[in-house]
């Protein structure tokens, strides 16, 4: 079975739109759409991600919805069906970022079909 797991120099989760995932919206209070409101620049992209290196400038200290494997827990799909879920949700979003054929992309099967 595959496992799920976040690989380096994708960043693809530090970009999004809020109206591009309806089901988030039912997971996150006020007070975290203001701060992703806050964290997010204007080009959809998250301030404290590094574009050029694709790293997390605030990875010890980022928020929970941040987290994937404590704010996965939020969503009903995942507790039925874990990995796949997170691996469908990362190669849509992976996909809509940089491509279904991106390095990106390649990375991320590569290391689910290894586990």
């Amino acid at each position: 079975m595959k496992s799920w797991t976040c690989i380096e120099n994708c960043g693809a989760c530090c970009k999004f739109d809020l109206h591009e995932r309806e089901d988030i919206l039912d997971v996150l209070d006020e007070e975290d759409l203001k701060l992703i409101s806050k964290m997010t620049g204007k080009d959809g992209w998250c301030k404290y991600f590094d574009k050029e290196n694709k790293k997390c400038k605030i990875y010890m200290d980022r928020p929970h919805f941040c987290r994937v494997d404590k704010f996965s827990n939020s969503f009903n799909e995942y507790k039925k069906n874990r990995d796949k879920f997170l691996i469908k949700c990362c190669k849509q979003h992976i996909e809509s970022i940089y491509g279904k054929k991106s390095d990106q992309m390649n990375t991320f099967k590569n290391k689910i079909n290894s586990k």
